[in-house]
């Protein structure tokens, strides 16, 4: 597993996941699936996560874009 900190969330590209690329962003009590295109697009949303959460993942994800579409690579190509 392959993790950045931002703030409360953990961004998280896991070795056994599956396309299109994407990140998991852990916050307290939730976990989305971000899309890692341009820009990053949600695909799910786990638990209760509000809609402030979500756009700061969105951010999170976008700022991180780079190191996140890297790993990917890393890790399953």
């Amino acid at each position: 597993m392959s993790s950045i900190r931002v703030n409360h969330l953990r961004l998280v590209v896991y070795p056994n996941d599956h396309p299109p690329p994407h990140a998991h962003v852990l916050g307290p009590g939730w976990e989305l699936r971000i899309e890692l295109s341009r820009p990053p697009a949600l695909m799910t949303v786990s638990g209760k996560a509000k809609t402030g959460d979500i756009a700061v993942a969105l951010m999170a994800v976008s700022d991180h874009l780079g190191t996140l579409r890297q790993r990917w690579r890393d890790l399953h190509e």
